[in-house]
């Protein structure tokens, strides 16, 4: 046991550090370089996300049983190593992935006490679920489980695609205003605005919303979801077939 959360521990640790790093680094850049970083990390965060949503898609059904191997494997070896090895990597591995997403979500605008108070919660939430299935009074059915995020994640990933190409767009990286794929599709900004708007802004904040979407912003959000949905489905008839 003391292996085991000496290992969480040192993770959870290691992610913080991670985490203030990033906020220092990008904090110390110029206004252009740091929308640059920013548009990289909302693209990274959105990279992060496909490979999770793809990982828990393949693994949901025997992800318990893949985790009871390798800890009766540390266990029978004798070797507290092997188990402080084991959940350290696997809480390191989410810690980062949630460094990422939150810096992601932190490069759309949002206020870092809003990310602040929703990371917390969402730590409580998942804390008092791990309680909970520790004492055995919770049974949680983890590919329902893995399936009804992944298609959460899937709208948090294309917002944060769409946003990172939008920041990239700002710079000029796609070319004149004038340009085809730079066109404004709508203006919604007098009915939901994306920063004034508590609700835009939370919109925004969770899916990408844009009040003035280009159609580079646009249809790189609809592509990636109609891109994830042939992904999994093709998956989906290989594993039945």
């Amino acid at each position: 046991k003391k292996a085991v959360w000496y290992g969480v521990g040192s993770a959870i640790l290691v992610s913080i550090l991670s985490a203030v790093l990033i906020t220092v680094f990008v904090g110390t850049l110029d206004e252009e370089i740091e929308e640059l970083v920013e548009g990289i990390l909302m693209i990274s965060a959105a990279l992060v996300l496909t490979w999770m949503i793809y990982w828990n898609f393949m693994n949901a059904k025997k992800f318990k049983k893949n985790i009871e191997t390798k800890v009766e494997t540390a266990v029978l070896s004798e070797k507290a190593r092997n188990l402080f090895v084991l959940s350290f990597i696997a809480v390191l591995r989410e810690g980062i992935e949630t460094v990422l997403f939150l810096m992601g979500v932190e490069a759309t605008g949002d206020s870092y006490s809003a990310i602040l108070i929703s990371g917390s919660l969402g730590i409580l939430a998942a804390t008092f679920l791990a309680a909970l299935l520790f004492r055995g009074t919770l049974e949680l059915n983890l590919k329902a489980f893995f399936n009804t995020t992944s298609i959460i994640l899937i709208l948090f990933a294309a917002g944060l695609l769409s946003q990172g190409l939008h920041a990239f767009q700002e710079l000029g990286f796609f070319g004149p205003e004038s340009a085809l794929w730079n066109t404004i599709m709508w203006d919604f900004s007098h009915i939901l605005n994306d920063k004034t708007s508590t609700s835009g802004s939370l919109l925004r904040a969770l899916f990408g919303y844009q009040d003035k979407p280009s159609l580079v912003e646009l249809g790189s959000y609809f592509a990636y979801i109609v891109a994830m949905i042939f992904l999994f489905t093709r998956q989906k008839r290989a594993i039945v077939s």
